[in-house]
């Protein structure tokens, strides 16, 4: 795939290649893959890339199925720790059918880069997978998290000044001690980025947390839109720890 630079899109000064010069979003991995064929007709498009997709972007005017001259309309969504914008068609599809899967430059990254047309041809099977989703994560879950990586002192936890064990003035404000957390976290705006909240219910690649989270660009740089340094200070939160957060998140973001 050969794509030209796109200098009109933004990129962060000071970085390389040089200010002003987007990196070209690139597909680096598609379910299903091109011309796969037997492809079960509850399939659940995943198109994955080189850098963070803008869940604004991921779209039906930027992933459109069809077969023949027919559109398939779908639901859209965006899994920002495997760098990937998700595809689901409202119904299943119909069996032993041609399909094209298309891709167009007005899915960017973050950082207001465009990828490339693409088209992803295949062919369904019979029937569907029958996969099983599985369960959200809890919160207690990701409460136990929170207080492993988030207990330095003059952080977001404990030392008990409060009087409730929770730090009476916490970093940025935001305590993530177990009595207050789920309080300040969802339905919260960001106060870094009032554009966001700090966890959207439902919608984890749409909430300031998991991008403050998230680790470095691949193509190198800070995220777009997340200010200050990544959290927790140090090396990143281990992918499991990142999906468990996304996971409860996108399961509705329950107590």
């Amino acid at each position: 795939m050969t794509l030209a630079l796109a200098a009109a899109c933004s990129y962060p000064t000071g970085e390389t290649p040089y200010p002003g010069e987007c990196v070209p979003l690139h597909l680096i991995g598609s379910v299903p893959l091109p011309n796969s064929i037997a492809v079960p007709t509850d399939v659940t498009f995943r198109l994955t890339f080189d850098d963070y997709p803008d869940p604004d972007t991921v779209r039906s005017d930027s992933i459109l199925l069809t077969s023949g001259f027919f559109w398939v309309p779908g639901s859209y969504g965006t899994d920002l720790i495997e760098r990937t914008a998700v595809m689901r068609p409202i119904r299943p599809l119909s069996p032993g059918l041609g399909y094209s899967l298309h891709l167009r430059p007005a899915l960017s990254s973050l950082t207001g880069c465009p990828g490339a047309s693409e088209e992803i041809e295949f062919i369904t099977g019979d029937g569907p997978a029958g996969e099983t989703p599985q369960p959200p994560a809890t919160f207690d879950s990701v409460q136990r998290i929170f207080s492993a990586h988030c207990a330095g002192a003059g952080c977001h936890l404990a030392d008990g000044t409060a009087g409730d064990g929770c730090l009476a003035a916490p970093a940025a404000g935001l305590s993530l001690c177990a009595p207050q957390a789920w309080d300040q976290l969802v339905a919260v705006p960001s106060r870094q980025d009032g554009q966001l909240q700090l966890v959207e219910a439902g919608d984890s690649a749409r909430s300031y947390l998991l991008r403050k989270l998230l680790p470095a660009r691949p193509t190198g740089g800070p995220i777009t839109g997340v200010y200050g340094q990544r959290e927790p200070p140090g090396e990143p939160l281990p992918d499991d720890q990142l999906r468990a957060i996304a996971s409860w998140i996108d399961g509705g973001a329950l107590r």
